[in-house]
């Protein structure tokens, strides 16, 4: 009697839709973990420069003249204008009297489809913005 080696349509068919299934469950969270893991990059650079900001105004007492980037006052106070993984772009302001201010990291590239978390903040309180994100 002659057997015959090899698999038969339907299961083809059955392993396909396995792996269909699989895969839509699989990918969607894999991007979700991935896109987590980016805002950590932000969350970083955010507290990194805000940290620098308090140093410049426990040594001056205002921010006044503390800029983020290459155009730094003091090179001991030096922020990086991007996220060390270049998922952010900070960009920093200051009120009035220069006793208070917001960094605020916006998401770019790869990150920029983060919908919930596209713009990050920290102010001189240390209030993070949005909660979720933090």
């Amino acid at each position: 009697m002659l057997k015959i080696n090899g698999f038969s349509l339907v299961e083809v068919i059955v392993v396909v839709a396995i792996l269909g299934i699989l895969a839509a469950i699989a990918i969607p969270s894999y991007t979700k973990y991935v896109t987590n893991a980016r805002r950590a990059d932000g969350k970083t650079a955010l507290t990194v420069a805000a940290q620098a900001m308090e140093r410049y105004f426990i040594n001056n007492y205002t921010f006044e003249n503390a800029i983020i980037g290459d155009n730094t006052v003091n090179t001991r106070y030096t922020v990086q204008e991007t996220s060390d993984s270049g998922y952010y772009t900070l960009s920093f302001s200051q009120s009035t009297n220069a006793t208070a201010f917001t960094i605020r990291a916006t998401a770019q590239g790869k990150q920029a489809s983060d919908t919930q978390c596209q713009v990050m903040e920290i102010n001189q309180l240390g209030q993070k913005t949005p909660a979720n994100c933090w």
